[in-house]
């Protein structure tokens, strides 16, 4: 049985709807790490970042949560929430699961942390998300291009990655709930897999 070390109050929490849309809630061991103990040795000699989510399946570690969605996905490929490595949308699917989790939540953390603008205008050929406005670009091109999902017309794990993480943003007022965003978040917010997301059901209330 595979082993997912984790905290409720992680970022680790964005790998449920994974586990319940994968349907392998029942072959995972969660075991939860409370935040005074990541550092210690116990921890750290599995993952020396000390951090959850940490995912370890047959002596394998994995770290870091897009590679813990892209890990199950593709270890769960019959489930389909994976194009196959040699279909033409695996290259659409991992550019959505990266930004996600490099320029999205890079943004996402400098301005919960208020950084100035004008200091993240500076700082902006050294940061992955470059400028704001680049962001909102980005992320409506790919909502007005969804049909009815990122890759078309099955949901894919990167739709619930990059979803949850924009429910979260748009909960803590870090993005706008663009009209450009609302029929890709209430579609997704009508599966059971989200029922339980707190940020879903607090945006669409």
């Amino acid at each position: 049985m595979m082993k997912l070390y984790n905290n409720a109050q992680s970022r680790g929490m964005t790998l449920l709807p994974l586990l319940k849309e994968l349907g392998i809630e029942d072959q995972i061991e969660q075991i939860e790490v409370p935040y005074e103990n990541m550092h210690q040795a116990e921890y750290t000699s599995i993952n020396p970042m000390g951090k959850v989510p940490c995912l370890v399946d047959q002596g394998v570690v994995i770290s870091e949560v897009a590679a813990i969605f892209t890990y199950l996905a593709d270890k769960y490929m019959e489930k389909g929430l994976a194009p196959a490595l040699d279909d033409p949308k695996r290259g659409a699917y991992l550019k959505w699961m990266f930004f996600a989790h490099g320029p999205l939540t890079e943004y996402m953390d400098l301005k919960g942390l208020n950084v100035p603008d004008e200091q993240i205008e500076q700082r902006k050929r050294s940061l992955t998300f470059g400028h704001e406005e680049s962001v909102f670009a980005f992320l409506k091109k790919g909502m007005q291009e969804a049909n009815p999902y990122l890759l078309g017309e099955k949901i894919s794990a990167a739709d619930l990655f990059l979803g949850y993480w924009m429910v979260f943003a748009i909960s803590f007022k870090i993005l706008p709930y663009l009209d450009e965003f609302k029929p890709f978040i209430q579609l997704l917010a009508q599966r059971d897999s989200m029922q339980d997301v707190p940020w879903f059901q607090k945006i669409n209330a």
